[in-house]
């Protein structure tokens, strides 16, 4: 009963069946026993014999089932093996839970990882929205900026282009379309070299390669153009030049403004100046030969005058003439017709009263310090050169009496803000003493006083071995 007991508790032992032929032996063989001490009361042998058949049966039948489960039973593991599995079993188990701890350290380790890098991508992500729209707003601001581009470009008032190194149009705006007469089409099928006048040519490919080679970054030029019709324009070109990002030339940008009518304009004011030149210069001959004439009649009209004093004043009159002549002569000469060196006129001046004065070579000797910026108008040249004729003359009459050797000096310099000084000296007599030359009756002081108020100049005397006048005035 025990066998069978357990048998149903443990219904994962292998071979249960053999527990209960077991059972069934037990039991049978404890009933042959009893049979036996039973017969020796009653005699009843049958039910014994039959229960000993019934054991002998279960006997035999349990050692015929046994004998296939001997091998099987011999391969089953002995205690030590058990335990020794068992420890082996522990062993794992420890192994695999210390795999689990690990497994579950590492997998929070990954849970951490995973959120960081969640959290990354989710601001890496963020970053890429960011980075999508402000590219889409600049891609958004290009296209605007292409569009302005192309409206200004081909709505422009002058002529812009897009050209090739080789000299070929590759794009070009409707404005220069009108400036040379071609269309798109025809334009982009030459070059710029085909429609430049021969004579600009050079200059043109000269600009080119500087420009390449990265020696200027931009030139302007002035430069003529074939129309399609075969007529003649001008025109401003300003050149620049797009590089690659690798820096290599890309293209040239050309800015083409039709300046024909400017051209025209100065053509006809350059005529005109050189004629209003001609007759400029033809007024200052025709004055300068007034004054010449007016010179000669005075020198004709002293063959007739007895009195010296006349006869003086009549040469001293000529020579003013004579200096105002020499003016107008010099403006005649001068390249500019407004202004005259006035340093060159002086020094003719100067050597016409030394001539007039017969003054001895080597008694006295000029001294000239002029500053190169003196360029005199008429209405400055004339008053300024009839003061120093005059301060000159007073000298050489006055101031070396007697054939006395002596030295003029004459200086001319420029101040500050466009004033100049004119210094006339010598080393003669000097001026008497309480001289006033305001208050004298000489024309030719009144004269030096007079023009020295006309070109709003103030005048300073020295006198002391010999005269010194400084006179000081702005440039008018």
């Amino acid at each position: 009963m025990m066998l069978v007991y357990f048998v149903c508790k443990r219904r994962d032992v292998p071979f249960d069946w053999i527990f209960l032929m077991f059972g069934a032996f037990i039991i049978a063989c404890g009933t042959t026993h009893v049979m036996d001490v039973w017969t020796l009361w009653h005699p009843t042998y049958w039910l014994s014999g039959l229960i000993k058949a019934i054991t002998a049966f279960v006997s035999v039948t349990t050692a015929i089932k046994l004998l296939p489960l001997i091998p099987q039973a011999l391969v089953l593991p002995s205690p030590a093996q058990l335990e020794a599995a068992n420890s082996q079993l522990a062993a794992e188990i420890a192994e695999r839970r210390q795999a689990e701890e690990t497994l579950g350290t590492l997998l929070a380790q990954l849970e951490i990882k995973v959120e960081e890098r969640t959290s990354e991508l989710k601001r890496i992500n963020e970053s890429l929205e960011a980075e999508i729209s402000k590219r889409k707003q600049i891609e958004k601001a290009l296209r605007d900026s292409e569009e302005r581009f192309r409206t200004a470009f081909h709505q422009a008032a002058v002529g812009i282009a897009h050209v090739g190194l080789d000299g070929k149009w590759l794009l070009v705006n409707q404005r220069l379309c009108d400036i040379v007469g071609y269309t798109p089409e025809e334009l982009e099928l030459r070059t710029f070299q085909e429609i430049t006048h021969p004579d600009d040519l050079t200059q043109s490919l000269k600009y080119v390669e500087e420009i390449l080679t990265g020696n200027i970054q931009t030139y302007a030029m002035e430069k003529r153009y074939f129309r399609k019709d075969g007529s003649l324009i001008w025109i401003n070109l300003t050149v620049s030049l797009t590089r690659k990002t690798s820096g290599e030339p890309k293209y040239f940008i050309a800015v083409v403004e039709d300046i024909s009518d400017r051209k025209h304009s100065q053509a006809q004011i350059q005529a005109s100046l050189r004629e209003k030149e001609v007759l400029l210069k033809e007024v200052y001959h025709r004055v300068k030969n007034n004054l010449q004439v007016i010179s000669s009649l005075l020198s004709l009209q002293c063959e007739y005058i007895k009195d010296k004093q006349d006869i003086e004043i009549f040469q001293q009159s000529q020579q003013r003439i004579a200096s105002m002549a020499l003016i107008h002569e010099k403006m005649y000469q001068s390249p500019d017709l407004a202004r005259i060196d006035f340093g060159e006129y002086i020094r003719d001046l100067v050597a016409s009263l030394f001539s007039s004065y017969e003054v001895n070579e080597g008694a006295i000797s000029l001294n000239l310090n002029i500053d190169s910026h003196a360029l005199f108008g008429l209405d400055l040249a004339i008053p300024c050169g009839l003061i120093i004729h005059e301060l000159v003359s007073n000298s050489l009459k006055y101031g070396f009496p007697q054939g006395g050797e002596g030295e003029i000096y004459i200086e001319i310099a420029e101040n500050f803000n466009q004033h100049f000084t004119i210094i006339v000296s010598d080393n003669g007599v000097g001026l008497p003493q309480n001289f006033n030359f305001k208050n004298t009756a000489s024309l030719g002081w009144q004269l030096v006083d007079a023009l020295t108020q006309q070109i709003a100049g103030k005048i300073n005397i020295q006198s002391h071995s010999g005269v010194e006048f400084q006179i000081t005035f702005p440039l008018i």
